[in-house]
């Protein structure tokens, strides 16, 4: 039978505690030096047509990556159509059924019998954290 090593065991935690602190000494000094590689290719950089910049410093090319994101502003759009006569034609009419959890809880509240069940309805998720 395995025994329980407290020096081991003492040291390796002062082992991990050491490289998490030199971990996190080197993710700062990573994000300075992102920091600072950032604000080279913004100044000497040149742009592509897709709006990327691009600095060559050695053997690497450093980007500055353009990342565009589009979303359809619904109310903007619905107050042009108002504003100009058109509402009636481009709107549509949506109805949406889904169960109501408040109606739900209190159905098994009055009913014991499908509590098991409603509760069956919540999905639990387990992480686990280690800390030192």
């Amino acid at each position: 039978m395995e025994t329980f090593d407290e020096n081991y065991y003492a040291k390796l935690a002062d082992d991990f505690k050491k490289q998490k602190a030199f971990s996190a000494d080197i993710e700062k000094r990573l994000e300075a030096m992102k920091k600072e590689l950032t604000v080279a290719v913004e100044k000497y950089g040149q742009p592509d047509s897709s709006g990327h910049i691009w600095l060559k410093v050695g053997d690497i090319e450093l980007k500055r990556e353009r990342r565009v994101s589009r979303s359809f502003d619904a109310n903007a759009a619905e107050a042009w159509a108002k504003e100009n006569g058109l509402w009636e034609e481009l709107k549509q009419v949506v109805v949406i059924e889904s169960i109501s959890e408040d109606a739900l809880l209190g159905y098994a509240w009055k009913n014991k019998d499908v509590s098991d069940t409603v509760q069956g309805f919540y999905v639990e998720k387990e992480t686990w954290a280690f800390k030192a």
